[in-house]
């Protein structure tokens, strides 16, 4: 793809600094480090296409290592299952570059992704896949002369974005001098374009920007590693950042920062962070062997409310079930150990935690319930070996749970209302595709159980 109109084309920088294109690796990782040392609280890499950039899973995993929060701005081409797996644990945002859905406007925008016709990305599905694995998704669109009358009402519905930025196209000198003639609109143009899709406020956050908000309300730096800003519609760049330190190079060019608040440039924008798993379930459901699963795919901690059972019922020389009386009848029993257990587990990040209490305990946390029939459960316990489990054991123990948890907390822990998700574990055929559809379902469907409100900072939106 090759936008007519784009207005960072660099090929000032190109011709006179860069042939390649690009800071090799290691001086762009320096770059980032550079500016996270600066205080920079998130990074947006963008293009042209960054996705082309060999070292971009690199540079995103530098910055978000140092601390900031990050994003970068693509027209999907290089968006696939790969990217989003590699990169999910370290990208925050993708924010998508789309200007039309309509085949023959990409084509007159220069957004076609084949030479040889007019071949589009399937956006439909792009953004369902980005979301299903929690990204947080931003839409911008460049609204021009060859889309200004279109209605994007029905994908936006769709997409669903967090944010959806509306850019009238920008002119600027020696980046798109040659075609931008083509593509300007004016003012009245790009206002109408908002109040067509003003209703989308109630799902979508509508960020206008105008040329005079665009304006020296961004910090940039070019692909030669140099702050620059367009405050008089020209690149004005500064000495290399690797050369006189972020600190000085930042001086010597110009930014608005009550422009880059005004134009909405400070948000929430920290990713929702899936801090906790609680699972919680039947006797002989699978939840130890399903968590340990779990952990090992997210990389979080496993923790077991069991092991600590069955420690404290060892110290005094009791079986699990004669425990379970006998808290039926010493409720404080099971007071000191939730408090305990409920301590560390929301004192601690990145756990998974096979806690029947989790649900009621657990703060900011994505709560599992794992659903069995006892004659399943049985025969798993024959089939593991465990024969000093029965039926009636089985049965016991479900129903002692119900009463201890009952009469320590008036809390019923089968009551399925309490649960992000329900799993009826009969429905799988092994523990890891119970642990897939888990992790499956809470990108898709559950981020919003996990907000963490974050720090601001001016930065690029």
């Amino acid at each position: 793809m090759r936008c007519k109109f784009c207005f960072a084309t660099f090929q000032d920088v190109k011709k006179d600094i860069l042939p390649k294109g690009c800071l090799p690796e290691d001086e762009a990782i320096k770059v980032v480090e550079e500016l996270a040392e600066l205080g920079f609280e998130k990074i947006t890499f963008a293009g042209g296409e960054p996705t082309l950039c060999p070292w971009l899973t690199t540079l995103i995993s530098t910055a978000k290592d140092a601390g900031m929060t990050t994003m970068i701005v693509t027209n999907g081409s290089g968006i696939d299952e790969k990217f989003l797996k590699d990169n999910c644990q370290k990208l925050d945002w993708i924010a998508l570059s789309i200007d039309s859905l309509n085949t023959e406007t990409n084509a007159k925008i220069g957004r076609q992704t084949s030479s040889a016709g007019n071949q589009q990305i399937d956006y439909w599905s792009l953004t369902d896949q980005i979301k299903s694995y929690g990204y947080g998704l931003k839409i911008n669109t460049v609204v021009n002369s060859k889309n200004v009358q279109e209605d994007m009402t029905d994908f936006i519905l769709h997409a669903n974005p967090k944010r959806w930025k509306l850019l009238q196209v920008l002119p600027m000198g020696g980046q798109n001098d040659q075609s931008i003639d083509d593509f300007t609109i004016s003012s009245n143009e790009f206002e109408s374009f908002i109040a067509r899709h003003s209703d989308l406020n109630t799902v979508t956050k509508i960020v206008p920007e105008s040329n005079e908000a665009m304006r020296g309300s961004y910090v940039m730096v070019d692909p030669a590693g140099r702050f620059f800003d367009n405050v008089d519609s020209v690149h004005r760049y500064s000495k290399p950042i690797l050369q006189v330190g972020a600190r000085l190079a930042i001086q010597q060019v110009r930014t608005d920062f009550d422009k880059f608040v005004k134009r909405g440039g400070i948000y929430l924008w920290e990713r929702p962070k899936h801090r906790k798993i609680t699972l919680s379930g039947e006797v002989a459901s699978g939840k130890t062997t399903v968590g340990k699963i779990m952990a090992e795919q997210t990389g979080f901690d496993f923790t077991s409310i069991g092991e600590k059972t069955r420690l404290k019922s060892e110290s005094l020389g009791l079986t699990i079930a004669e425990f379970q009386r006998k808290c039926l009848s010493n409720p404080r029993l099971d007071r000191e150990l939730d408090t305990e257990f409920s301590e560390h587990c929301n004192s601690t990040d990145n756990l998974i935690i096979d806690y029947r209490l989790g649900f009621h305990f657990v703060r900011d946390s994505f709560h599992v319930f794992l659903r069995i029939s006892e004659e399943t459960a049985i025969e798993r316990i024959k089939n593991a070996g465990r024969s000093n489990e029965t039926y009636l054991t089985v049965g016991e123990r479900n129903q002692s749970f119900r009463k201890q948890f009952l009469s320590a907390y008036n809390v019923d822990y089968t009551r399925l209302d309490c649960y992000d998700l329900i799993v009826d574990v009969e429905d799988f055929n092994n523990p890891e595709e119970i642990a897939d559809y888990i992790l499956t379902q809470l990108r898709a469907g559950c981020e919003s159980q996990f907000v963490k409100l974050p720090n601001t900072a001016v930065d690029e939106d």
